[in-house]
Parts: structure tokens; sequence; C-alpha cells
């Protein structure tokens, strides 16, 4: 197990930083300047008189000043790495990084791996399309900074995949937990799951599948190894580590600061409750994150980590998304909950949640779920209806009717708004 990290983040250090940071970008960033407060701040506390900023200011940001906005501290050709966002959820924000920037990056990811216990000797597999999206090469990096061997997996199909694994008797993989899902049915179904035996650890990022118990125990029984998770943003950077003697996550606070707010009020959170994380980069000059509202729904907990880890500890990790959460009959619904409840049946295969409305104009949701077996419904709606407190129609389907996910997942269909 990797030694826990014993440093812990200095708060005139992170002050003098952020200082720093702010009075470089009002200097020459015109979206960040208009946000800033009088300068220099006399404590972290005086961060939240800078009002948050989200992704789809950025985008609106970047539309009315096309194609890069005005979150840029230096001119266009200072940049280096140009990438941008899945499009999983709305619109694509482009990425812009300066090598500086950029190095930074490499650093922080390089601290995620070491945390999940990957260095020197290691062989990484990295399971990833390497389209424009930055996560791929970030993890590309990463790899190299710590020490290890970096087995590229783009432009091959899962088959392939599956034989890579075994040839080069790949220690690590990083990917999705979409994608690890689907290439363990792959490989059951292909009779290859000895591709997996020299697999020890996977680190797992893109989605909150990995923080989510029965999707993270299904990857671990199927693969035969240990998954961790990791949360970061393209526009923010590797801002959390897995902590692998307690579970879930911390913040990287050497390089981040976290805040964990109210949704709707943008109020600080008591100790106990849950919260949006919001989170100040310290790091990243050229593009600043500064009060960025990741959507990442996290619970607030002031205890120390119990393994010694420095950095915020976010025991469940990742809960949820805040842009996800609906409203059914007075009641909030996340399909991570949903999924959680459904990964505890081994039963079941590929899934698809829709909501919609009724003639009766009632909101409804229905679940799509490949069944080996349609008597399995009854027993999944009994758990949905305990663990959510809702009525949710189960539709079986023959397996391999729907799509496969190998990225990140796209299983929620919202068919309300179209109904009003």
């Amino acid at each position: 197990m990797p030694a826990p990290r014993s440093t812990n983040p200095k708060q005139p250090d992170r002050l003098d930083r952020l200082n720093a940071l702010l009075a470089r970008v009002a200097k020459s960033n015109e979206f960040q300047r208009r946000r800033l407060p009088e300068l220099p701040l006399s404590s972290l506390d005086e961060l939240a008189r800078i009002p948050p900023v989200s992704k789809e200011t950025l985008v609106a940001d970047q539309q009315a000043h096309p194609p890069h906005g005005t979150n840029l501290s230096f001119p266009l050709e200072r940049f280096t790495q140009l990438h941008q966002t899945s499009g999983t959820r709305g619109p694509v924000l482009r990425v812009l990084n300066t090598a500086e920037d950029w190095a930074w990056w490499r650093r922080c990811m390089a601290e995620v791996l070491r945390a999940a216990g990957i260095g020197p000797g290691d062989r990484v597999a990295l399971a990833y399309s390497f389209g424009p999206h930055l996560l791929f090469w970030a993890s590309y990096e990463g790899v190299e900074e710590v020490g290890a061997a970096r087995v590229g997996l783009g432009g091959m199909d899962s088959q392939q995949r599956l034989h890579a694994l075994r040839d080069y008797e790949a220690t690590a993989v990083l990917c999705t937990p979409t994608y690890a899902v689907h290439l363990a049915q792959v490989a059951a179904q292909q009779g290859q799951l000895d591709a997996f035996d020299t697999v020890e650890r996977l680190v797992c990022s893109g989605e909150p599948g990995a923080s989510i118990p029965a999707v993270r125990a299904r990857i671990e029984a199927a693969w035969n190894a240990r998954c961790f998770d990791h949360a970061g943003l393209s526009e923010v950077g590797a801002a959390t580590y897995p902590c692998a003697e307690a579970g879930g996550l911390h913040i990287l606070e050497d390089e981040f600061i976290g805040e964990i707010v109210d949704p709707a009020t943008a109020e600080q959170v008591e100790d106990g409750q849950v919260g949006e994380l919001v989170l100040t980069a310290l790091g990243r000059t050229g593009s600043p994150a500064i009060r960025y509202r990741t959507g990442d729904i996290v619970d607030r907990r002031d205890q120390p980590c119990p393994a010694g880890h420095a950095g915020r500890w976010l025991p469940r990790g990742i809960l949820a998304r805040s842009d996800d959460m609906v409203v059914i009959r007075g009641m909030n619904v996340f399909p991570s909950a949903i999924e959680q409840t459904m990964r505890e049946a081994a039963e079941i295969g590929e899934f698809r949640i829709t909501f919609y409305t009724e003639s009766s104009a009632m909101d409804e949701v229905k679940i799509e779920v490949e069944l080996e077996r349609a008597e399995d419904v009854r027993a999944i709606q009994s758990r949905l209806r305990q663990q959510l407190g809702l009525r949710v129609r189960i539709v079986p389907l023959k397996p391999g009717i729907l799509p496969s996910s190998t990225d990140k997942a796209r299983r929620v269909v919202d068919m309300r708004s179209l109904a009003r």
C-alpha cells in the first residue's frame, strides 16, 4: 500500500500563493478582473468574497468571445495545450494550458497515481480513446512522472485491449468506471478473464462510478484488483487523490483550496452536511479556476482521515452531480443512487434511466434493463422503492439490446421538458 502523504498544507503559504495568483490575473485577465475584490486577501476565509463561477458561465463567455473566451491571462501564443471537455453534460468548453500550467497538471496527476500505489516498475494501461479530452493526455503525462511504463490503448477495440493487457502484463489500468465494467463483461463473454491476471489496481475517473460502492465492488470482483477513484476537471485540475486505507478521496490541498457549499445559495454547509465542491487551483495561471463550481456533490466531514493523510477528507468520494438531480413527485432523485441500487443486483446487464411526464402531468421514472430472467423485475422494483421511496417502472430487455458504454456513460434521458 502507498504510504500516507505526510505533508500538511500550510495556511500562510497557501494564502501567499493565492494572493500571488489573484494579483497576476488581475493585471491581464479580463474575465477574472471583473470578479475580484480589493487585494490582497488577509485570510483564506476572504476567498468567499469572490462570487463562484460555473462551467455554464465560461461556455457563455466563449460563445460571446469566440473561440476561446476572455478567461486568458496571456496572449494565445503562450498556450501550448488546447483541449476541450467531453460535452457529456451540455456544450463543449475549450480548455487551454500554458507550458507551466501543463507541468503543474502533470505533477498533480502524479500525486494521484502515487496515492494509488503506482510507481516505477508498473506497466500502466491507458484505456482511453486519446481524443481532444484533457484527462487522457494528463494521465499519459502523470504515468511518466511517477516513473512507470505507459501502455497506450487508444484506437483499439475491447478484444484488442484485452490482448494488450495480457501481452504487456499490465499491472495497472486507467479508465472510466463504465469502461471497467464493460471490459470485464467482454472478457467474461470471450473467455479472456486471464487478461486481468497481472492487474493489481485500477484508477477510475471521468464520472462518479468508482465512488458508488456497488459499482466499485463489481469492478473489484470482476478484475480481482483494487479499484481507486479520482475526481478532477479539465478546467480545474487533478484535484483529488484516493485514500487507499480509509476509502474515499482527499483534496490535494497543497495545490487546491476546496470549499463545500449549498448548491442553491453558495453558502458554506455545516459539518455532517452534503454540498457542492468549489475549487480554486493555486497552480493554474493561464486559464485560472478561481472558486469554480465543480457540480460534484460531496460530504463535509471536518474530522481528519483515520489513516493520517493530509488534505480534506471526502469519505464517500463523489456522491452525485448537482446537474443530474431531478425532482420526481417532490423527491430529490440522483441517477447515481439508482445506479447504486441497480449494481447491487448481479443479474443485470446494461440499463437506461428515463425521466418522463405522464398524461396526468405526473413525473415518472422508467428504467430499461437487460435481464436474463424477466422474473427478476419485481425484486429490482422492490429494492428501488425501498431505497428511493418511489415507484419505478422497470422494462426488461434481452441482453445486448442497449448500447454498451465504453467511455463516460450516457444512461439518463430526461423527457420531461419535451412534455411541457
